[in-house]
């Protein structure tokens, strides 16, 4: 459907999630074409409900349709996350002169903000009230449909109760075809293993530090990430083994600690595999994913803007040396292991819609 995304306007979208740009995601014109189209394929389908995960202009054209909307998401900078006051301090504002500044006041002011900000909507408000609809007072607005499946579990997000229309349905990771390549099925065990996935959101700068980081160091380092450095002048030491896809769900399990950038996705793979890990979230969405695995203590954080050689090792060691990050891991992979949270989607939609 048009209007088709334009390499620049991916590349604009992906800064705007990394909240390396505060412009809007889409043009009120480019806002009101994706709704027109939307609302076109509705007529055509004559869906009983819409399922989304991100696609915000859906917020709009659903409602304009009178067609139910069903939010498939994170817990992360949700409505509930955020009046639980779970949100921390950005590391896009993670600057020298503002650490001074108790981390408690700075958390306060981020969930306050959060819930409150009107940063992106003018074009919603704009597009919305031109389709007849109710238009969005804040952002957080925008994260919210009919109905709301959390793909997260109470015992991750310490809130038990959520409100009317939300409901944890538990983890939704990719789990991908094909068999590990043969050199991982017997991997040596005389060094640490470590997988390194930072995924399709990663800034380039940070992989590049992170791969290059790995040189000289005693272990040996998994590292899917062939689609993300080509032609970046990265220099991979002979001690990373550099992919495309793997069957992460697969592989992680092979690892003694990941390296990961806080996608919901490949967080929930770690945990699922009982895998500490050090996360360096890329924006705060990820930052929320990571937090409550450290909070329960079998991974560790390293702000994007403290991230260095030094610091990535020493992260890496801490979590190697910690025998009580590994049991907690595996506590953690039990916890995960009743939920299905592709099928409990499914569920909810039958008995709603079906």
């Amino acid at each position: 459907m048009t209007p088709w995304l334009t390499q620049e306007k991916i590349e604009h979208l992906w800064k705007v999630d990394r909240m390396e740009s505060f412009d809007d995601p889409f043009t009120e014109a480019e806002l009101r074409e994706r709704v027109e189209s939307e609302i076109a394929l509705y007529q055509e389908l004559n869906p009983v409900a819409i399922v989304i995960g991100f696609t915000l202009s859906v917020t709009i054209s659903a409602r304009a349709a009178k067609i139910p909307l069903v939010y498939v998401m994170p817990f992360a900078l949700t409505r509930p996350f955020l009046e639980a006051g779970l949100a921390t301090f950005p590391d896009a504002f993670d600057y020298p002169f503002l650490r001074i500044i108790p981390r408690k006041i700075l958390d306060r002011l981020t969930n306050y903000l959060l819930l409150h900000t009107k940063l992106w909507i003018k074009p919603f408000e704009k597009v919305a009230k031109d389709f007849g609809v109710r238009p969005p007072e804040r952002l957080v607005d925008i994260y919210e449909g009919d109905f709301n499946l959390v793909t997260d579990i109470p015992e991750i997000t310490g809130v038990k109760e959520l409100p009317e229309n939300w409901h944890y349905v538990g983890p939704i990771f990719a789990h991908l075809e094909g068999d590990i390549p043969p050199e991982l099925q017997n991997l040596p065990h005389d060094r640490p293993v470590i997988y390194c996935a930072l995924g399709s959101s990663a800034n380039r700068d940070i992989l590049k530090k992170v791969i290059e980081s790995f040189k000289d160091t005693p272990y040996l380092v998994i590292a899917p990430v062939k689609a993300h450095i080509q032609n970046q002048g990265v220099r991979v030491p002979e001690n990373v083994w550099v992919y495309d896809w793997l069957p992460a769900h697969k592989v992680n399990p092979l690892a003694d600690i990941a390296v990961i950038h806080g996608g919901q996705g490949t967080v929930q793979t770690a945990c699922a595999s009982g895998t500490p890990f050090v996360g360096i979230g890329l924006q705060p969405e990820q930052e929320s994913n990571i937090d409550p695995i450290v909070r329960l203590g079998c991974a560790i954080r390293i702000r994007k803007h403290r991230l260095s050689r030094k610091t990535l090792l020493a992260a890496i060691e801490q979590l190697l040396s910690d025998a009580t990050a590994r049991q907690k891991a595996k506590e953690i992979q039990k916890l995960f292991m009743p939920w299905n949270g592709a099928k409990n989607s499914a569920n909810f939609l039958k008995q709603k819609f079906g």
